[in-house]
């Protein structure tokens, strides 16, 4: 929206070719988090569907576990994506905010503190599905993804809220 709100406005001519790159991003990725509702949906549908596997007989139980480790797994994958899709999500609304009208800041603020949600809901869903990995590695891997991307989604937030509140008080 602050990219389109930029789009027809006097003094924003030089900014045009990145405005319109900014709002194709961000329409892609809009798209792609409303589909990511219906992944995540289908992959906690797994867990479900590998918890009510049968296991009476040893082979029972080891193929259910096994199906519970890859639905469990599927399931921390899609969180992961979202936050890493959140990162990308913040990059816009910082360069929306840096680049935007004035007027339409507050909406830069508004995606940002959004994806910063996002991000850390992701993370804690991340976490609760890497808790019940039992390969060490697998779970160290994802979690060490996890860190990192949560920790760059703050860094990014932090950076929008300071570039919206530059543009809200000026001079101050």
């Amino acid at each position: 929206m602050v990219a389109a709100l930029a789009w027809a406005k006097k003094g924003m001519e030089a900014e045009r070719p990145a405005l319109r790159a900014l709002g194709e991003r961000a329409q892609v990725l809009k798209d792609w988090f409303l589909a990511a509702v219906d992944r995540d949906a289908a992959a906690f549908d797994g867990v479900l569907a590998a918890m009510r596997l049968p296991r009476k007989t040893p082979e029972e139980k080891a193929a259910r576990e096994t199906a519970m480790q890859r639905a469990t797994l599927a399931a921390a994958a899609v969180p992961q994506e979202v936050l890493e899709s959140a990162v990308r999500a913040l990059e816009l609304a910082l360069a929306a905010a840096e680049r935007g009208l004035p007027a339409s800041v507050s909406d830069a603020g508004v995606a940002g503190a959004c994806a910063r949600a996002a991000a850390e809901g992701a993370a804690l869903n991340v976490r609760i599905n890497a808790a019940s990995l039992q390969d060490a590695g697998e779970r160290a891997a994802l979690l060490g993804r996890q860190v990192t991307a949560l920790a760059q989604a703050h860094r990014l937030a932090d950076a929008v809220r300071a570039a919206v509140e530059a543009k809200l008080t000026p001079g101050q």
